[in-house]
Formats: structure tokens, C-alpha cells, sequence
């Protein structure tokens, strides 16, 4: 899912093949002449539409025609462009790049335990407070000046993004996918499903910029919880299914021997509100016998993700008998999917099937 490569030598050769391949946005941060060197390659992915965020590292005070012209064309093709003067240069300063947040190419070896995720976020970051604490490259006195920011940019599929941004002298605002109309200063949400590029696009009569969000929607979910309830016959856990898929409430009959299971990535930390700290791969056992509520919250570095289990169990005397199935239109009742007891806090079509079964005893069809 992630790759992670690094190159102790020849760093600008290496970026430059890359930058020919990735497709939406890369993140780079390396030194002046590292930066001339990438220079042509820039420009020409900018003609494809690709994005860029740069970082060029200075010594305090340097500035050359050269860079100057060259910052000035990438800039004003779209990029975002940030320089970190330093009073020495260090050349044991790392220098990297982010490909669509899944390639991390680096001059420096890391440690990597299982996969380059916690790593490349880890980078991802570190890029980000640079870039906050870098001087900004404009391109003219009335350059367009914006930000444009997510409350993530790793997300689980199905899972929320919040966008915002600020634009300042700007005539018109448009932001794609969609290339709607937007204000000049705003935020909206986004159900994410793939991966997607969001762009803010904004214009003046003599200046126009972008700057664009890339967001990996990982294909693996960061956070698996599963109910079974324990067979007889087999002698052993089925997995069970929730009410609905909306829906984390499950219903089972009262006694039943119930298991949850959890897996989360490492480097998570997972706990619930009665169980406490957990460990990333576990189990409970329970009996039900009466409703109950898991509350549990995972960690994994800048994210946190909720999840809530509710168990309804309920007596199954008089409401099935000779083990024949009662069967609705919506719904199959059996001993690995139960419905819930009648309560106005279930859902309208649990009430009505419950409320037919009872019209059903009463005239004496079981």
C-alpha cells in the first residue's frame, strides 16, 4: 500500500524520475542547488497539471538571479513555495519528498517496522511545520495570497474531511472537484471514498494562483471491531451482522455468549470507556443479558476514531417456535441475527415487525 524508498547519493536524479511519474501532488524539500537542478523537471509536470509544495533550504542572506527567476516561474505556475534560510549549512540536513502521500524518498535511512505509513505521516508533518515557519515566495507586489488547509490528509474510506481556506485580493474563487463558486474565505466537508485532489483556484485582474490538497484514502481500515455470538452446534463463534449497515446496534437473544474483536494498526492506541487500555489485537466475552454499550477510541497519531457498540438482547419464548424462521419482507429472524425488544428508541421497522409478531401470537399462528 505505502512504498518507501531512499538514496544516500544522487537525491536530484532520483526526484526527477519520480516527478515523471506520480500524478497528482508531491511535497519536496531540499537545498538550493538540489532545487536548480529540479528545476526544468517542475516546470514541465506543472504544464500536466501536477502540484507542487516546496521547501529550499538557503544559507542566511543568499540569493542568486538564477533562483530568483527560477522560484519566480514556479510560483506563478501554481506552486507553493516556502524558503528556510539557515545561518550554516548542515549537510547532514535531511532533505525528502512526498509523492501522492505514498512514496517517501529521503537521503537519510529510517527505521521502518512493518510499512512506511507512521513514517510518511510522520514526514508529512514535519513538512508542514516547516512550510508554516518558512517565508513565503510571492510573485508580485499584488500577489494573490491564500491558504487552503484539511483537518486531515490520511483518511479511512468513508471517513470526513473538513477543507477551509482564506483568499485575500482575489476577484473570483472556484474551487474543483466540481469547479464551483466559493467564497473568498470558507470551509465545507467531503465523505471521502478514493483518493482526491482538491484545488482553490483564485484569480485578480492581473494574477491568478492555485494551491491544491491531495488526501489518501487508505484502502485498509485502521479499525475493526466484529460481534459473533457462540453456536452449539458448531461449538464455535459466528460472526454476526448489525441491524443495518448505518447502523452499529446489534440484536440477539438473552444468554447468548457474545464476542467482540478488535484490530487496530501499531503504533495506535486503543481504549475502551469499561474495558480501558487495550491491546491493538483483543477479544471480550460477555453474556448478554442485558443492553450494553461499548464506547471505543483508537488513536494513531494525528487522528482519532470513535466507534459505539450497542447490544440488545431479548427473550425468544412465544415468539419462535418448532425452529421455523419468522420471515418479513425486510428481515430473516434466527438464532445469529435476533431482532430488538419493542422500545420507541429502536428503529420504525423493528417496532413494526415486533408489533405483528405479537398480532400473530395473539391469533394463535405460532
Amino acid at each position: 500500500m505505502f512504498d518507501y524508498s531512499y538514496w544516500p547519493e544522487g537525491l536530484p536524479a532520483e526526484l526527477s524520475i519520480q516527478m515523471r511519474n506520480f500524478h497528482h501532488k508531491t511535497q519536496i524539500l531540499v537545498d538550493g542547488d538540489s532545487f536548480l537542478k529540479l528545476g526544468n523537471t517542475i516546470l514541465k509536470g506543472q504544464m500536466s497539471n501536477k502540484f507542487f509544495e516546496l521547501i529550499v533550504f538557503l544559507p542566511k542572506g543568499y540569493r542568486t538571479l538564477e533562483i530568483a527567476n527560477l522560484l519566480h516561474r514556479i510560483v506563478q505556475a501554481g506552486a507553493k513555495v516556502g524558503l528556510f534560510e539557515v545561518e550554516i549549512f548542515d549537510q547532514e540536513l535531511e532533505q525528502f519528498a512526498i509523492f501522492d502521500n505514498k512514496l517517501l524518498i529521503s537521503n537519510k535511512l529510517h527505521e521502518v517496522e512493518e510499512d512506511a505509513f507512521p513514517l510518511i505521516l510522520q514526514k508529512h508533518s514535519d513538512f508542514q511545520r516547516i512550510m508554516e515557519n518558512s517565508l513565503s515566495v510571492n510573485s508580485s507586489s499584488q500577489e494573490l495570497k491564500m491558504k487552503f488547509l484539511a483537518n486531515r490528509y490520511f483518511v479511512s474510506k468513508g471517513q470526513e474531511v473538513v477543507l477551509s481556506w482564506v483568499v485575500e485580493n482575489a476577484n473570483s474563487t472556484s474551487l474543483n472537484p466540481g469547479n464551483s463558486e466559493v467564497d473568498a474565505v470558507g470551509n465545507a466537508s467531503f465523505l471521502i471514498e478514493n483518493d482526491v485532489l482538491f484545488t482553490i483556484n483564485a484569480k485578480n485582474a492581473k494574477n491568478k494562483s492555485t494551491l491544491s490538497i491531495f488526501i489518501k484514502c487508505l484502502e485498509e481500515e485502521l479499525f475493526v471491531l466484529i460481534v459473533s455470538v457462540f453456536n452449539k452446534d458448531l461449538s464455535d463463534y459466528v460472526k454476526i451482522d448489525p441491524i443495518s449497515e448505518d447502523d452499529n446496534s446489534y440484536g440477539v437473544y438473552i444468554g447468548d455468549l457474545l464476542r467482540i474483536e478488535w484490530s487496530c494498526k501499531t503504533a495506535s492506541n486503543l481504549s475502551e470507556t469499561v474495558l480501558g487500555e487495550l491491546k491493538n489485537v483483543g477479544y471480550h466475552n460477555f453474556i448478554s443479558l442485558e443492553n450494553r454499550q461499548f464506547d471505543f477510541t483508537l488513536i494513531h497519531f494525528n487522528q482519532i476514531i470513535t466507534k459505539q457498540l450497542k447490544i440488545y438482547p431479548f427473550s425468544a419464548a412465544g415468539l419462535v417456535s418448532k425452529s421455523q424462521h419468522v420471515v418479513d419482507q425486510n428481515s430473516v429472524l434466527s438464532t445469529q441475527n435476533s431482532p430488538l425488544q419493542l422500545n420507541r428508541e429502536h428503529p420504525t421497522w423493528i417496532r413494526k415487525l415486533l408489533i405483528a409478531l405479537k398480532i400473530n401470537k395473539n391469533n394463535d399462528r405460532f
